[in-house]
């Protein structure tokens, strides 16, 4: 027997904090709904995490409703399970009701990830939309690497997925504190209406929330600070910190990256607000391709580091006048 749910696309318009985001989107859109409401349910936030090397500058998704709440609202279910031991079976059972599956899985046991597979353990998502009995595969929806943005439609073994999502739970998913593994998901008959248009809403959240936000964007100026005060030192930033930094700086900018693709979809792309974020995520690339130059080299230059605390600066006050363009459009 063979069954395919369709039309279900990849998601490659934006990584959005995690892979979970980018296995539901196209759930969500097979269901002929906007993720946009998922979207403006959280907002980012600056934070710093002190470590032996310095204080690390990173980004933290804040939300507003559970995401469950969120999919409720939006018109969506999801039918949950912190493990599934007879996993095959329930996927198939879900995909004969026309809904679509999201597992955690471990990529150590995914054949097609050749930059993981048997290689390292990592926790992550696939979406499962259809299975094949003829060749014993599923279809799903997977990304080739961690680095690139590039999801597509694939086939894995039944017994390859399988071994997948257990060793999942073996590796990650131990302990009193586990997580759901397992989700099926359907569209409910009836959707609440908002009350607020989306950009209307997006706004007042944002609103409600500046002194959090503010608080964020001052650590900025900590770092600015501290990064000063080592150049003056003239005394480099260790090779371990500045791994750890870049990891950091990537996730920020997809972070701004997402918050611009936003805008994007609140059709406000024409805004000043959006030129100004475009400013930011230039300054943190520039910033990026700093630290990024360091730790492939080990070459540690004060001159080229010591343009980031300008940088910086110039961030905290574009955020600054971004917030309050966003906030007075009307």
């Amino acid at each position: 027997m063979q069954k395919i749910i369709e039309p279900i696309e990849p998601f490659n318009e934006i990584y959005y904090q995690s892979c979970l985001y980018n296995s539901l989107f196209p759930v969500i859109r097979h269901f002929q709904l906007s993720i946009l409401p998922l979207l403006i349910n959280d907002w980012a936030v600056y934070e710093t995490n002190r470590i032996g090397g310095g204080v690390l500058c990173g980004i933290s998704h804040r939300t507003n409703k559970d995401l469950s709440e969120a999919l409720v609202e939006l018109g969506v279910a999801a039918e949950k399970e912190q493990f599934v031991r007879t996993v095959v079976d329930k996927i198939k059972n879900a995909i004969d009701m026309e809904r679509p599956v999201v597992l955690w899985v471990d990529c150590y046991e995914i054949p097609m990830r050749k930059d993981t597979f048997q290689k390292k353990h990592l926790p992550h998502t696939i979406l499962v939309h259809g299975y094949d009995d003829s060749t014993d595969n599923f279809h799903i929806i997977e990304h080739l690497q961690m680095e690139n943005l590039s999801y597509d439609k694939k086939t894995i073994g039944v017994d390859a997925l399988e071994r997948a999502y257990f060793a999942f739970d073996y590796k990650f998913n131990q302990g009193p504190m586990k997580q759901d593994s397992y989700y099926e998901f359907y569209k409910l008959n009836q959707v609440n209406s908002m009350a607020l248009d989306e950009a209307e809403k997006y706004q007042e959240m944002t609103r409600a929330n500046m002194n959090v936000i503010t608080a964020g964007l001052e650590q900025l100026l900590e770092i600015s600070e501290l990064l000063y005060g080592k150049l003056m030192q003239k005394t480099p930033l260790s090779i371990d910190y500045a791994e750890q930094q870049l990891d950091k700086l990537n996730s920020l900018i997809l972070a701004k990256q997402a918050e611009r693709y936003k805008l994007e979809l609140l059709q406000i792309e024409q805004e000043p607000a959006c030129a100004i974020l475009d400013g930011i995520i230039n300054e943190w690339s520039i910033i990026r391709a700093i630290v990024a130059k360091y730790v492939y080299s080990n070459q540690f230059k004060v001159e080229q580091f010591s343009q980031l605390p300008d940088r910086i600066n110039n961030i905290y006050n574009a955020e600054l006048n971004f917030y309050e363009n966003f906030l007075l459009k009307k």
